[in-house]
C-alpha cells in the first residue's frame, strides 16, 4: 500500500532535517514525500533542494507564503491520487520508525471503499526532544459528527487518511475553515470512520514558534481552555455554515448541523443545543466550559 505524505514548511530549517531524517528511517518504505513551501526566507528552501537531490521519494515545491491551512489544502489538490494513503506531516517533530506501519495495521481491517481517517495520541516534548507528557491516554466518547462539530480531536501530523477521503476533500475547496485537520475529522466522521489510536508514534515539539502549553498547571489549563472558547467565539459556526455549503449530507447529521448553525442566533436553539446528547467535546471540565460558553451565546 503506497503513502504520499504532505508536509507543509515556513522558515523550518532549525528542525527540518530531524522531520525528514525521521520519515526516511521509517520501517515502512513504500512511501514518497511531498513538501510545500509556503514561502519561506530562511534556510529552509536550501534544505529541501539537498534532500530531494539526494532521495528520488522527496520533492517539492516552492510557492508564495498563502499561511498553514491554504498550504495543507494546496497539498491536497496536489496529491497523487494513484497512493492508496495520505499523511500530513509538520517541519518541526520527529517520527518514530513505525509511526507508518502502526497506522497501517491499525486501519488494514476497515473497509477501504469508505473514507477512512486515523489520527492519534502524541508524545509532547521541549525543544530538545525531552518528553513533557503524553497528551491523553484516550478519548471518554467515540469520534463523532456531533463532536466533531465543536472539537478537533484530530491532530493532522498523527492522521493518515485514504484515497476516498482525499476525494471528498477535494470536491469543493470550503470557504472557511478553522485548521485543515478540524476539516478532516469533520468530513471523515460524516461520510466514514474515524479510528483514533491512544498510542503515541510522533514526538511533537514544543518551541518558541510553537506553544501548546503542556507545562500548564491545571489551574491554568483550565483558564487556557476557557480562554480559548471565548476567542473562538463565530468560528466553530463559520466553520458549519462552510461545511453545509460544501456537502450534502444525511438527515440525522443535517439536523445536528443545523442545529449548530441556528443557535447562533437563537437562545432557543441553543438550549436545545446545550441539552443534546450528540453534540459534545470529550473531556468533562471540556463539557461544562463548552456549556456555559454556549449558553451565553458566545461559542
Amino acid at each position: 500500500m503506497s503513502v504520499q505524505i504532505l508536509m507543509s514548511t515556513y522558515n523550518g530549517a532549525k528542525y527540518l532535517k530531524d522531520q525528514i531524517d525521521s520519515i526516511l528511517q521509517q520501517d515502512y518504505s513504500d512511501f514518497q514525500l511531498l513538501i510545500r513551501d509556503d514561502g519561506s526566507t530562511d534556510g529552509t528552501p536550501r534544505v529541501l533542494s539537498t534532500y530531494a537531490e539526494q532521495n528520488t521519494r522527496i520533492s517539492y515545491i516552492t510557492e508564495q507564503n498563502a499561511g498553514v491551512v491554504i498550504s495543507f489544502f494546496e497539498l491536497i489538490k496536489k496529491a497523487d491520487d494513484s497512493n492508496e494513503w495520505f499523511a500530513f506531516s509538520d517541519q518541526d517533530d520527529v517520527w518514530l520508525s513505525c509511526k507508518i506501519s502502526k497506522a497501517l495495521e491499525l486501519m488494514s481491517g476497515y473497509d477501504s471503499s469508505v473514507p477512512l481517517l486515523y489520527c492519534s495520541n502524541k508524545i509532547v516534548t521541549d525543544e530538545q526532544l525531552n518528553p513533557v507528557s503524553q497528551e491523553i491516554k484516550e478519548y471518554v466518547r467515540q469520534p463523532s459528527f456531533g463532536n466533531a462539530l465543536v472539537q478537533n480531536i484530530c491532530t493532522g501530523c498523527t492522521c493518515l487518511f485514504n484515497r476516498e477521503l482525499l476525494k471528498l476533500l477535494r470536491k469543493q475547496m470550503p470557504q472557511y475553515v478553522i485548521m485543515h485537520d478540524w476539516w478532516l475529522y469533520l468530513t471523515a466522521s460524516c461520510f466514514g470512520i474515524v479510528v483514533y489510536d491512544c498510542n503515541s508514534y510522533i514526538l511533537y515539539r514544543q518551541h518558541e514558534h510553537n506553544v501548546w502549553g503542556a507545562k500548564r498547571t491545571y489551574l491554568e489549563l483550565f483558564k487556557y481552555r476557557i480562554g480559548q472558547l471565548f476567542c473562538s467565539r463565530g468560528l466553530i459556526y463559520e466553520q458549519a455554515k462552510s461545511f453545509d455549503a460544501c456537502f450534502h449530507i444525511d438527515k440525522e447529521k443535517r439536523l445536528l448541523l443545523e442545529l449548530l448553525i441556528q443557535s447562533q442566533h437563537s437562545l432557543w436553539k441553543r438550549f436545545k443545543l446545550l441539552i443534546n446528547p450528540y453534540i459534545y467535546r470529550q473531556k468533562k471540565s471540556d463539557s461544562l466550559i463548552y456549556r456555559f460558553v454556549q449558553l451565553i451565546g458566545k461559542l
